[in-house]
């Protein structure tokens, strides 16, 4: 028994792997092209497989993975030959044991199509061996075959090109819907993070202005591509670490359902459109798009595996989306407004890391591609902890001030909003610590019902603030 590897005994191709490995080294990748154009691609293969592609734990396909430990166990013999370079297929064949032996691409021999046809009949004989592949490449091995196999990732039916082969069985692990799985890569739940680029427009009463409203959906939108795009390219360069987490493993790129090349792509096509689409919404918020963007770019790349400064990171992207909201519209933000939203992020940002720390203590004591380990939560939590009560105690402050009694002819109502913010933030670190926080913290707050009902008060709060009765009502209420 014969066995392919990509897309037949592993559900990814390990050169697409190795290429989405070596975006983390562009050198790589430019002497990788110059070798293909003169050694050839078995050469290419060679140059990109040298170091930094892990396969330990991608994903194989079940079904073909059960079929060969049938057939190993009724005394078969099966080997692995593939055109994959020698040292990525010794990486997934020692997750195979029992395998009699390993043929793959060494530099000089491409072993695909004819040149795998060859040596296969040189060493088994015309109709020696049965075979197990995926793709229109394996046509002319399937011709000399005894036994033909398909191995498959469509829900039902055979590929177009497959059709005049007669298979003995096709071995089939279905692919997930493909529009949930596009959902998933592209972590549609997230861009909830971008209603923060409205938040100018309330807090300066101006949410009924028809062209700023517009401007701010301009925004929205343009915020949520680029988001896609990153969100992809991070997921690529994540592989290892993602199918090494014991829930990332399931996310679309990691799990083989969508190609890392396809997403790099896709990545490309969604950036386009964000910039586009920020040029017509005017060069200062454009500036502000692309300073979103390289500093996301940056922490996928580095910045996330550098302890405290990958914090810092995610308070500013989330307090990016405010700026990019003011700026659209051309709201001024406050001084006061900048600061509270600013340390609340740090909070929210460190609960991530929290979760994440909290989690992996009870595991294995480290967080794969992260500057942390189970060990820092203490720190992390006093740390998350206070910049949390210092946004509620720069609000105490700001609804004393004169600046809230110029905006707000109901101002007292507004201290209904210490205390639940108060409840907000500490409900946020229990959850954290209790491990129910398994998502972005400000995703998990706008699902939330507990938090979504602290909002809801918050909200209450300013309506009666901007009504000038309600002060004359709390008065009222007051005992001499």
């Amino acid at each position: 028994m014969i066995v392919d590897l990509d897309g037949s005994l592993l559900r990814t191709d390990t050169l697409h792997e190795a290429v989405a490995a070596g975006l983390r080294h562009p050198v790589r990748l430019l002497n990788a092209s110059a070798t293909l154009g003169r050694s050839g691609k078995a050469a290419m293969k060679q140059v990109l497989a040298v170091d930094g592609v892990d396969l330990r734990q991608a994903p194989l396909n079940a079904s073909v993975v059960n079929f060969v430990h049938r057939r190993m166990a009724d005394g078969g013999r099966v080997f692995l030959v593939t055109g994959a370079d020698r040292m990525l297929a010794d990486q997934v064949a020692s997750r195979i044991p029992g395998l009699s032996g390993v043929m793959a691409s060494d530099g000089t021999t491409n072993l695909i199509g004819p040149a795998k046809t060859r040596v296969l009949v040189e060493r088994f004989g015309e109709r020696g061996f049965d075979y197990i592949g995926n793709s229109r490449a394996d046509l002319d091995v399937w011709a000399r075959s005894e036994g033909r196999y398909l191995a498959t990732l469509r829900p039902e039916g055979e590929p177009g090109w497959a059709r005049d082969v007669d298979f003995d069985e096709v071995l089939r692990d279905a692919s997930p819907n493909p529009l949930r799985t596009w959902a998933r890569a592209l972590r549609v739940h997230q861009s909830l993070k971008n209603v923060l680029i409205f938040l100018p427009l309330v807090a300066a009463h101006e949410f009924t202005n028809p062209g700023m409203l517009l401007a701010a959906i301009g925004a929205f939108i343009a915020f949520t591509l680029m988001a896609f795009g990153v969100y992809l390219l991070n997921d690529t360069l994540d592989l290892a670490a993602d199918r090494a987490h014991h829930t990332k493993y399931r996310r679309p790129i990691a799990a083989g359902w969508v190609s890392p090349l396809t997403a790099v792509f896709a990545s490309g096509v969604l950036t386009v459109a964000a910039i586009a689409l920020g040029a017509l919404l005017g060069l200062p918020f454009l500036a502000v798009l692309l300073v979103y963007a390289v500093a996301t770019t940056s922490y996928s790349f580095w910045l996330k595996r550098i302890a405290v400064i990958d914090v810092v990171v995610l308070a500013l992207l989330y307090m990016v989306r405010i700026v990019a909201g003011a700026v659209v519209t051309g709201i001024e933000l406050s001084f006061w407004f900048t600061a509270v939203t600013l340390f609340l992020f740090l909070s929210l940002a460190l609960v991530k890391r929290y979760a994440e720390a909290h989690e992996s203590r009870e595991r294995t004591g480290e967080i794969p591609g992260r500057g942390y380990s189970g060990e820092d939560v203490h720190a992390i939590l006093a740390l998350g902890s206070a910049t949390g009560i210092a946004a509620v105690l720069l609000a105490a402050v700001y609804i004393q001030s004169e600046a809230v009694s110029d905006i707000y002819p109901s101002p007292t109502a507004l201290w209904l909003v210490i205390p639940t913010a108060f409840y907000w933030v500490a409900n946020l670190w229990l959850k954290a610590g209790r491990g129910q926080m398994h998502d972005d913290p400000l995703v998990f707050a706008l699902r939330d019902r507990a938090s979504l009902a602290a909002g809801a008060v918050i909200l209450l709060a300013f309506v009666a603030a901007s009504v000038p009765v309600v002060e004359q009502l709390i008065a009222g209420g007051q005992t001499p």
